[in-house]
Formats: structure tokens, C-alpha cells, sequence
């Protein structure tokens, strides 16, 4: 079972937002994948932390990354993958589908307390 760490990662956004942001790919490849959201809707709804389902921390490479489930409904929702630098890094944003999200609500989702 990952652990959810979504009240860890808010505390580093606020922290971390006065120095800016920095995108690890391409802007409009970031766009395309995430559904043709521009710089500043990508930057707006990373801090909008309304939708914020789930977050875990990944360590790769000596580095630690965290992956952010944004879930807007049953049907859609949006995952950022992020690592704190000098400023937030968004290495990547992918979108999550129906069956996707199903599957999570089974696995990833489920808080430890409902175990």
C-alpha cells in the first residue's frame, strides 16, 4: 500500500511557488497530453488543490518525485508527475480515463483507515 502524501506535497507547492515554475518537456507537447490546457491553465489547476485525490512520493535517481491524481469525476481525471528543484519541476501530465480511475479506486485510492 503507497502512502498518501498530499498534505506534504501542498505544504512544498505553497512553498515552492514563490520561485516558479519549470516544465521538463516541451510546452505544447505538455499541452497536447493534457488535453490543449495553456502554461497558465497547466499552472492554475496544479495549485487548485480542490480536486487532489491522491499523491505519493517516488525516489528515482536520487531525486524525489511526486505523483499528483487531480480526478474531476468518475470519467476524467489528470496526473501530474512533479520534483522540487530551485522551482517546481512538472516533468510530466497524463490524463486518466474511466477504466483507469476504476482501477485506481480498487488499488491506489483507498485510504488505510477503510483497509
Amino acid at each position: 500500500m503507497v502512502e498518501d502524501c498530499s498534505e506534504e506535497v501542498k505544504k512544498l507547492l505553497i512553498r515552492f511557488s514563490v520561485k516558479g515554475i519549470e516544465f521538463g518537456k516541451p510546452i505544447k507537447l505538455l499541452s497536447f497530453k493534457s488535453g490543449g490546457l495553456t502554461e497558465e491553465q497547466i499552472k492554475e489547476e496544479l495549485f487548485n488543490f480542490d480536486f487532489l485525490k491522491f499523491s505519493y512520493k517516488q525516489d528515482r535517481s536520487g531525486e524525489a518525485r511526486y505523483v499528483l491524481y487531480f480526478v474531476y469525476s468518475k470519467k476524467y481525471g489528470r496526473a501530474f508527475v512533479i520534483t522540487f528543484r530551485e522551482k517546481i519541476r512538472i516533468i510530466t501530465i497524463f490524463p486518466l480515463g474511466r477504466h483507469t480511475l476504476k482501477k485506481y479506486y480498487k488499488n491506489k485510492f483507498k485510504k488505510e483507515k477503510e483497509l
